[in-house]
């Protein structure tokens, strides 16, 4: 599974519930679907994603340009690995 695989299965576990995975593409604007960086989900998303790969997001690695899209993550992510 690749990493924007994992990371999707991470915001449809955590975040996105109620959203239908075929809406979601790597290339969408999260914050359409609801996820905002002053919100709880972000923090269930940070921690949840730690844990999938086994990193530590800093805190001042949370910001808007950084989790505006799946392959914006997945390019973080790597980065941490």
């Amino acid at each position: 599974m690749s990493i924007e695989e994992r990371i999707k299965k991470v915001l449809l576990e955590n975040a996105l519930k109620d959203i239908d995975p075929k809406e979601i593409r790597n290339s969408s604007q999260l914050i359409e679907f609801g996820v905002g960086l002053d919100s709880v989900a972000t923090l269930e998303l940070v921690v949840a994603l730690e844990e999938e790969f086994q990193i530590r997001i800093d805190e001042s690695d949370i910001s808007a340009e950084t989790f505006q899209t799946i392959n914006s993550m997945a390019l973080h992510i790597t980065e941490k690995l």
